[in-house]
């Protein structure tokens, strides 16, 4: 691997986490401090549907670059089963709970509900906690670096 397909891997990673951590932890929980709940919540539905746009696009240019230039010698790799397991819950984030939680949301007094408010709240945290993981494995990526590279540059 040369040094820009390093650089732009690391770019493209870097922007994905930056977002997650930006928009997770700091604009949404502003978002919820400074508007109305509701507007607050439509506001944080928007943000995370961009990171999710964010994180497909990055991870799977990331994949891609990382399966053509090391030709399947990448699957040896940690970070490459740390990357497929990002994108994996990112797909289940864009394909299953962010859907889920707006149809719950769609319904007219859905808090009214509780049926519906406990499923919303179980969607949530589930949510909340792949967030979580997300967060964390993207920031354990964006620390570590590839041994197998640094290994062939000495």
């Amino acid at each position: 691997m040369n040094r820009s397909e390093t650089i732009g891997e690391r770019l493209l990673l870097t922007l994905w986490v930056g977002a997650l951590w930006s928009i997770g932890y700091m604009a949404v929980p502003l978002a919820f401090v400074s508007l109305e709940t509701l507007v607050a919540a439509e506001y944080a539905a928007k943000l995370f549907f961009a990171v999710n746009v964010i994180g497909l696009i990055s991870g799977t240019l990331i994949l891609l670059g990382k399966l053509i230039i090391q030709r399947g010698k990448t699957i040896h790799s940690w970070r490459f089963w740390v990357l497929i397991a990002m994108l994996v819950i990112t797909l289940l984030f864009s394909m299953y709970v962010q859907p889920e939680m707006a149809s719950v949301k769609a319904i007219e007094n859905w808090r009214l509900d509780s049926d519906l408010a406990q499923r919303f709240e179980r969607l949530h945290l589930l949510s909340q906690n792949l967030y979580l993981m997300l967060s964390l494995a993207g920031l354990l990526l964006v620390l570590s670096s590839d041994k197998h590279h640094v290994i062939q540059k000495a």
